[in-house]
């Protein structure tokens, strides 16, 4: 699990920026953005799945007030990616779609899942809901498969 301090990064954007900067390490599951947004991150093996969690925070949202699309494109594109990385292996995305379905007011936790695990080209998909457990967005993706080094 990788779990960041969403106390320390979900009230000022600055104090965010530079506690990220101070923490963040150029390795998976360790870099800016994770830091930046407050972001924690689970694992269910059994399931070969990825759950990532975002906390809330106002200076994330666009002018209407809720979290800005790209913020949540972010958050869906890691929990595919993660899911991705630790059962397959290390990828890129290729393609994205996203579906936006009510605006995101609260905290809202996402899960990828792998469709279909192909030799280059992973299927992948990730359901994002709010607090209240509603469905707020959902994601398909392609990646393309790193190939592993032993």
């Amino acid at each position: 699990m990788t779990t960041t301090d969403p106390l320390r990064t979900a009230g000022d954007p600055v104090a965010a920026a530079r506690y990220a900067a101070e923490v963040a390490e150029p390795k998976f599951g360790q870099y800016f953005l994770i830091h930046f947004l407050g972001l924690s991150i689970d694992y269910l093996d059994d399931e070969h799945a990825c759950t990532v969690h975002l906390p809330f925070a106002h200076h994330l949202c666009n002018a209407g007030g809720g979290v800005h699309g790209g913020v949540l494109s972010t958050v869906l594109d890691i929990s595919m990616g993660h899911a991705c990385n630790r059962y397959l292996s290390a990828g890129s995305t290729i393609e994205m779609q996203m579906r936006f379905l009510r605006p995101v007011t609260s905290d809202v936790s996402c899960t990828g899942r792998i469709v279909h695990g192909g030799r280059r080209v992973v299927q992948l998909e990730s359901r994002m809901h709010d607090d209240a457990g509603r469905l707020v967005a959902t994601a398909n993706g392609s990646w393309f498969r790193h190939p592993t080094t032993q």
